[in-house]
Formats: C-alpha cells, sequence, structure tokens
C-alpha cells in the first residue's frame, strides 16, 4: 500500500513538473522570446522573382514560398488508412515560386530554383518526388539553376515551352 502512495505522489509530482514547464508564457516573457524577422527569399530568389514579375506580373499573380499542400491534395478519403502517410509527404515542403491564372487564382506553372544544394542524395530525391507530384497534377514544373544574373529570355524560352 506504501508503494503505491509513494508511486501515486512521484507520478503527480512529475506530472505537476511536465505541465508547468508547458504552460504559455504569460504576457510579460514574450519579450524574451527568440524569434527575428527574416526574408523569405535569398538575394538570388529576389533577383528571380523581379525578373519573374518584370515579365509575367501582368498576366499572373507570382507567389514566393508556396507550401505544396496549399495547392496539392491527397485524392483519397480523409479517413482512410494512407491519407495520413500520403499527407505528410507534402506537408512543410514549400515551392520557391507559383504562378497563379489572374481569373481563376488556379496554379499554372512551379518554379524551383536549384543551387548547390540540389546536387545532394536527398535533394535530388526531393526533387524528383515533387517531378512526380506536379506531373500527376498536372501543374508544370521548371526547375532553373540559380544565379547572381538571370537572362529573362532565355527564362522565357524555359517556362513558355
Amino acid at each position: 500500500m506504501i508503494t503505491k502512495i509513494i508511486f501515486f505522489i512521484t507520478f503527480v509530482s512529475i506530472a505537476v513538473f511536465i505541465v508547468s514547464l508547458l504552460k504559455i508564457p504569460k504576457e510579460k516573457s514574450f519579450q524574451k522570446l527568440p524569434y527575428k524577422k527574416r526574408s523569405i527569399m535569398t538575394e538570388a530568389e529576389l533577383n528571380f522573382f523581379r525578373q519573374l514579375e518584370q515579365k509575367y506580373g501582368s498576366k499572373y499573380y507570382i507567389i514566393p514560398q508556396v507550401l505544396l499542400s496549399s495547392i496539392v491534395d491527397v485524392d483519397l478519403p480523409k479517413s482512410f488508412f494512407a491519407y495520413r502517410g500520403y499527407r505528410s509527404k507534402i506537408d512543410k515542403k514549400t515551392i520557391d515560386f507559383v504562378m497563379f491564372d489572374k481569373q481563376t487564382y488556379n496554379p499554372f506553372l512551379v518554379i524551383e530554383l536549384d543551387d548547390s544544394s540540389h546536387l545532394r542524395a536527398d535533394r535530388q530525391i526531393r526533387d524528383h518526388f515533387l517531378d512526380e507530384v506536379f506531373n500527376k497534377t498536372e501543374i508544370k514544373i521548371v526547375h532553373i539553376k540559380t544565379a547572381f544574373n538571370y537572362d529573362l529570355n532565355e527564362i522565357s524560352a524555359k517556362l513558355e515551352s
């Protein structure tokens, strides 16, 4: 009996300690949060974005850093056991740029800027997955190598082919 009481007191003490660690900070302590502002685009992405805007901004909405799950969904009932597995493959992945039709706001084309990280095996697997997803959903994907300067004619040729 005493062992059960000691176990119960220990369990309650640990539970109270864990809950106290998980409490939402009071308003006064929000000043101590470890966050800082950051840009959503690198300098190369911003340079590319400006050129896209110049050429296509009147016809398409060009949105950077779009969540894949915002433009692609799993074509299974949510109650189906495999839904979550397929959903987890698209959650938290972002696409560098998505061009949306201004009339329908449907995704027209996605652009991935490929820097040196895309030479890694894990990134090549991710890129292949994205290519397959966009092929299945009939959204065109274009990969463009990251550069300091972009040739607008070369970009146009890739996007319009």
